[in-house]
């Protein structure tokens, strides 16, 4: 027996579910009403609402483990700083810490301070007056761009660097000291970004270094 168009429509008004049940075999996709009930509507708030928490909680755990790792590195630096006794094991100290714990190995330290006849400090640490200079204007962690030509000489032979931090190492309104850290990225360092986990470490290294300088209060 052949079935017309009119038997077909006949039997799909008769048994309306038919054309959903088998909608797959025929490439179709069933329309869908986009008129939700009461009680649909807040499954999909709550299911949203459970997404964007889901989201912010996965964001917390991430910067949870990014201040964890930053405040061990900062601890693994103050460890071997604790353990220096005079200028050279201070200098090896931060040397070794910014390039291992910091992964930061293009820098480079002077030393500021007047120093007394009782101070052994080698030659090749002493800033020049030109860097003395511009390093006594420096009265804060500075980030980005490293204008002063004096202090960008320090880096002429590192690899080509495009951001800089210039930390002076202050004690009692003193510049005891400098560091200048450069890195290939130019978005490593930028103006305006916060320095309070720098300026930490600033402090622990000006701490020890006023102490090994005996200009400590």
């Amino acid at each position: 027996m052949r079935m017309t168009e009119q038997d077909v429509l006949a039997f799909l008004r008769a048994q309306p579910e038919w054309l959903n049940e088998h909608a797959a075999e025929f490439g179709l996709r069933p329309v869908e009403s986009k008129i939700l009930s009461f009680q649909q509507g807040r499954m999909l708030a709550l299911k949203r609402k459970t997404e964007k928490m889901a989201a912010q909680l996965e964001q917390i755990l991430a910067d949870a483990e990014a201040n964890r790792t930053l405040i061990t590195k900062i601890m693994n630096f103050n460890q071997r700083l604790l353990r220096v006794n005079n200028i050279t094991q201070w200098h090896e100290a931060i040397t070794d810490g910014l390039s291992r714990d910091f992964s930061l190995p293009n820098h480079v330290i002077r030393i500021n301070a007047e120093l007394s006849d009782k101070v052994n400090v080698p030659i090749h640490l002493l800033a020049s007056p030109e860097v003395r200079l511009a390093a006594s204007k420096l009265t804060a962690p500075v980030c980005g761009s490293l204008p002063v030509v004096a202090l960008a000489q320090l880096l002429d032979h590192q690899p080509q660097l495009e951001s800089f931090l210039q930390l002076p190492l202050c004690c009692n309104e003193k510049t005891l000291g400098v560091l200048i850290i450069g890195h290939e990225d130019a978005n490593h360092f930028q103006p305006q970004q916060s320095t309070e986990w720098v300026a930490v470490l600033a402090e622990s290294m000006t701490i020890v270094l006023a102490r090994i300088l005996d200009m400590a209060d």
